[in-house]
């Protein structure tokens, strides 16, 4: 390695590493699978996993999906990434689609290939307790928002891809393509190259090689300014989920929501709350999102999601009327600030903080249940509360191992319906606090302690 590529392979890391830090990606003995392609976005970001995995305190593996779309050169894109883990020795996972039985479609899309491959990914991840890093760059990030822009979208889809989403990091959003390909140049790396990124059959191809240098031709800087707006956009979100969530708190009813209650919120946090009451049961499109305020402002009508869901103006209240037995839809996943919230299937939690003096005034009071308070400050500031997600996961107090909620759920015998609806407390895919369970082991107040975070929890039966 020349001394002329070394501040290339400085200057990118250490830009990936202050990202990875910035937005909490890894902890301490994470296991990480690297979804790895081939290409050079890929390679890249394997290659930084390999090169920091010190640094990040992480162990790396790495897995490649084979669609079955391209034939010999996919098989052939596969035996790149198996001889590069052989070499480094990586423990590699590859999931070939035809050999699987997989019907491919005549002519599949992109969205078909992102399909199969997170379907994949998310049970790769709950068997192996890991999370999985995807390599989307700044220029994804770009192209992703031209592609929602064009196609129409509200707030929520200009947030562009997260950093961070259940057990999916992505620590190369703070790095376009170009600097991928430079970085796996500078440290003599090869990859592959996707022929049919080199078409405009796909849309994405379209916007990659019309559009973007169109822009780039206006401010060489334009991905990154995009970048930037993604950020702002997902700040404004999150503010926005948290008063849409406290919106739909005050308006509950217990069989539907105060139409008054509704009509008085300001129009963006209404939407927002109507959004989050569209996602668990279709594709929260805007027109529909629209079609709902529209009810709600009116006071009367009925609005069909889909055959089996309807939501309509009841006796002053936004009802969802669905199949008898169907399952209310979750509360949608909002900070876990201190309050009192009342969840969908009855349950109730009262999250306090205490100053340490006062806990240990009431701790005769916590005796018979001392799951139930953890030290504030092993807490990381940005847990939301929700219901469960794939890949999840959860270390009980005393059992000093680390279990997915499903092989948790099915030990504890969990019905359908609490696993559907039980709340948690969560920072990314690590459960921190669980119904029915209490804190994760090593959160538990010491001598140390400042400030302890109270979880009070217990359904409501008449619900």
């Amino acid at each position: 390695m020349t001394t002329s590529v070394e501040p290339i392979i400085e200057q990118t890391e250490q830009k990936l590493l202050a990202f990875c830090r910035q937005r909490g990606l890894f902890k301490p003995g994470d296991r990480v699978i690297a979804a790895c392609s081939g290409g050079a976005d890929s390679m890249a970001l394997l290659l930084f996993l390999l090169r920091c995995r010190r640094q990040l305190s992480v162990r790396v593996l790495a897995a490649h999906v084979d669609h079955g779309i391209r034939g010999e050169a996919s098989r052939r894109d596969a035996d790149f990434v198996r001889e590069f883990c052989r070499r480094s020795g990586v423990e590699l996972f590859v999931y070939d689609a035809v050999k699987e039985g997989v019907a491919i479609p005549e002519h599949p899309s992109e969205d078909w290939a992102r399909r199969l491959r997170y379907a994949w990914f998310d049970r790769l991840a709950a068997r192996e307790e890991a999370k999985i890093a995807t390599a989307h760059t700044l220029s994804d990030q770009a192209e992703t928002v031209l592609f929602r822009l064009a196609r129409g979208t509200g707030l929520h889809g200009m947030t562009g891809i997260p950093a961070r989403r259940g057990v999916y990091v992505r620590p190369c959003l703070c790095v376009t393509g170009a600097e991928t390909a430079t970085y796996c140049r500078a440290l003599g790396q090869s990859y592959v190259q996707d022929f049919t990124n080199e078409t405009d059959d796909y849309a994405r191809n379209r916007i990659r090689h019309h559009a973007m240098p169109a822009l780039a031709g206006v401010n060489p800087a334009a991905e990154r300014s995009i970048g930037r707006f993604c950020r702002q956009m997902q700040e404004l979100d999150d503010w926005l989920s948290g008063e849409a969530a406290a919106l739909l708190q005050a308006a509950d009813l217990g069989d539907g929501y105060d139409i008054e209650r509704l009509r008085a919120a300001d129009g963006p946090i209404l939407k927002a709350a109507l959004h989050s009451l569209i996602v668990p049961v279709r594709d929260a499109e805007e027109k529909y999102v629209s079609l709902l305020r529209f009810l709600v402002l009116r006071g009367e009508g009925a609005l069909q999601l889909t055959p089996q869901v309807t939501y309509k103006v009841k006796n002053g209240a936004l009802v969802r009327v669905a199949p008898p037995g169907t399952l209310p839809p979750p509360a949608p996943p909002q900070p876990a600030l201190p309050g009192l919230y009342r969840l969908p299937g009855g349950y109730c939690l009262q999250i306090e903080r205490q100053k340490y003096e006062e806990f240990l005034k009431n701790a005769p009071i916590f005796k018979k249940d001392l799951n139930c308070c953890a030290d504030y400050d092993k807490i990381q500031k940005s847990i939301q509360l929700r219901t469960r997600q794939p890949g999840d996961f959860f270390r009980p107090a005393g059992r000093h191992v680390s279990k997915s909620l499903k092989k948790l759920f099915n030990e504890l015998g969990t019905s359908p319906a609490d696993r559907a609806l039980a709340p948690l407390l969560a920072d990314g895919s690590e459960v921190v606090w669980l119904w029915g369970c209490g804190f994760a082991e090593g959160l538990a107040p010491t001598a140390a302690t400042r400030t302890v975070c109270v979880v009070r929890a217990w359904r409501d039966t008449e619900e």
